[in-house]
């Protein structure tokens, strides 16, 4: 086991699903999908380490193992924290090459409050 990979822990796939509410509006719920494993790593911009003052903006670096899809938009809950994270990027944009001894993918997620 790597060091990056000894770091992912379980998270879980949110999917959207939709409901009428009986009058005539409708509601957004979240069902859990599949679990993967993922090492979210919190980024820190450095202007706001040099001025010592947190980012707007809670964006993560997010580890998977390669073949792990996710896409730009979806939605995933860490199930140690229950926090919620929405994918900021494309994750097959970044993948280890075949060669790689470490097959993995990254890409950036924001973190988010419950939607439900």
């Amino acid at each position: 086991m790597t060091l990056i990979e000894s770091m992912m822990k379980p998270c879980t796939r949110l999917i959207e699903t939709g409901a009428t509410d009986g009058a005539f509006g409708r509601y957004t719920e979240y069902i859990d999908g599949e679990s993967f494993q993922a090492a979210i790593i919190k980024k820190s911009a450095p202007e706001g380490v040099t001025a010592e003052q947190p980012s707007m903006d809670e964006l993560y670096t997010v580890v998977l193992p390669a073949g792990t899809a996710l896409e730009y938009g979806e939605l995933f809950r860490r199930d140690a924290d229950g926090a919620w994270f929405r994918v900021k990027g494309n994750p097959r944009d970044a993948e280890a090459p075949a060669q790689s001894t470490v097959q993995i993918t990254k890409t950036t997620a924001e973190r988010i409050e419950p939607l439900c």
